[in-house]
């Protein structure tokens, strides 16, 4: 065992051994919040502290801001292990890329070509397919090979950098043929749009991108899929579940593949301890007490940076919408046990809507009628603290993420294979910002 392995272990167990601890407070399901009076379920002095504490106050704690309160010593303990524990996520990425390297410049250097691989992306797709394209076609020189498989490609906005822009011979594999056959319909109009400024000789040479409709569920379908090259790198830009798991397998174990470049997603839908086994993945965790729950998997996917910020910014009246659903499950629940937790409509809350409104806009068109239920305007004048103890939970969110990610790094590491982890994404604009890098 290596120094790096070693390392890696030794925070595994640390962020274990935390989580364990707290877990009580992970696991909590803010849509219980009155059923279950989660509440009393904060040590008293959590309870002392944050009763009556403005949520803006907490986000200025969870930011690191000067408090003025008196904090419990189990919380400052808690807040620093988290700090210190987890992997940081400011990201740190600067592009090293050498202009006259592996970019067909007749692409770059023309002014109208500025936004030609941006047509049709959202702002947040489009701040990670810059950034993914330019650290995948890094990795793509460091491992000596120029063929990459991207997994869950959707339109192929991120192949078609690699292949037109950056000489990469790509593949797309994509579940929904609907995405697939959109796909292709973008690389022609990409096509029809430069022709007009490119010669033929130009256009002939031109690396074109594969799209490839597959529903992946074994390590045997990437071994049949067609490759004009013996050597190859896995990427995947969030792509859900179990799928990065069963990349990650197919790369150390198949002597073709020479990297991997994986931003993992959507943890709540891993297979934990149980075939394909998600999670954990690599023999030493698989040792330990490992279990998270459903509850904390799916915590650690939400948008910390963001929330916090809104909090600061004293922007977080939308959140009663939380402390109305919370509501609304008890009445449902004392109605008829067999409504407990009913899938109701998605209400986005407004400035001054009503109990009553959210209740008509949820249950729309269901036959239930919970507007006569005492005790409810008691239940919401505890909004905030509906808020407070969801802010809570997400503290930890970031340290369960550390744990599944520490554990995928780790599996690599014990296959003798070196491997890193970065964050390459602005978390204010893609939370789920680590990438997960290993060359053989």
């Amino acid at each position: 065992m290596n120094k790096h392995e070693e390392t890696v272990r030794c925070a595994i167990q640390m962020c274990l051994k935390v989580i364990k601890s707290y877990e009580w407070l992970s696991d909590l399901y803010v849509l219980d919040f009155f059923v279950d009076n989660h509440w009393s379920k904060l040590p008293q002095c959590w309870q002392n502290c944050f009763n009556d504490m403005d949520p803006k106050d907490l986000g200025n704690i969870l930011t690191g801001q000067q408090s003025k309160h008196m904090l419990p010593l189990s919380f400052l303990a808690l807040k620093k292990s988290i700090d210190v524990l987890s992997i940081p996520r400011l990201s740190s990425y600067k592009s090293s890329t050498n202009k006259s390297d592996s970019v067909n410049h007749e692409w770059t250097d023309n002014p109208k070509f500025k936004n030609l691989f941006l047509k049709h992306v959202k702002l947040k797709k489009r701040h990670e397919i810059s950034v993914m394209s330019d650290f995948v076609n890094n990795t793509v020189k460091k491992a000596g090979c120029n063929a990459v498989l991207d997994f869950g490609s959707g339109l192929g906005h991120l192949i078609r950098i690699l292949s037109y822009k950056n000489n990469i011979q790509t593949i797309g594999i994509e579940m929904q043929a609907k995405l697939t056959a959109e796909a292709r319909k973008l690389d022609l109009e990409l096509e029809y749009t430069v022709k007009k400024y490119l010669t033929e000789e130009t256009m002939s040479k031109l690396i074109r991108p594969n799209h490839i409709n597959l529903i992946l569920s074994s390590l045997q379908q990437l071994e049949e899929i067609p490759l004009d090259t013996e050597k190859y790198g896995l990427i995947g830009l969030h792509p859900c579940g179990d799928l990065g798991p069963l990349l990650i397998k197919h790369f150390v174990n198949s002597e073709d593949v020479k990297f991997i470049c994986i931003v993992g997603c959507c943890f709540m839908k891993l297979s934990c301890n149980k075939e394909p086994c998600g999670y954990p993945m690599s023999q030493y965790l698989k040792g330990l007490n490992n279990d998270l729950s459903y509850f904390s998997r799916e915590i650690a996917c939400h948008a910390i940076e963001t929330y916090c910020k809104r909090l600061c910014n004293g922007d977080y009246n939308d959140l009663k919408v939380h402390a109305y659903r919370a509501a609304l499950e008890k009445i449902l629940r004392q109605l008829d046990p067999k409504l407990m937790h009913m899938p109701v409509r998605n209400v986005k809350h407004t400035n001054n809507m009503t109990f009553e409104e959210y209740c008509t806009a949820a249950l729309h068109k269901l036959s239930i009628d919970p507007l006569n239920s005492s005790g409810v305007e008691t239940d919401l004048l505890q909004w905030k603290k509906v808020v407070v103890l969801y802010t809570l939970r997400l503290a930890i969110a970031p340290l369960v993420e550390t744990l599944i990610l520490l554990d995928r790094v780790l599996f690599i590491l014990e296959h003798g294979i070196s491997c890193t982890i970065h964050p390459v994404f602005d978390p204010e604009i893609s939370p789920r910002n680590h990438i997960i890098v290993g060359i053989k």
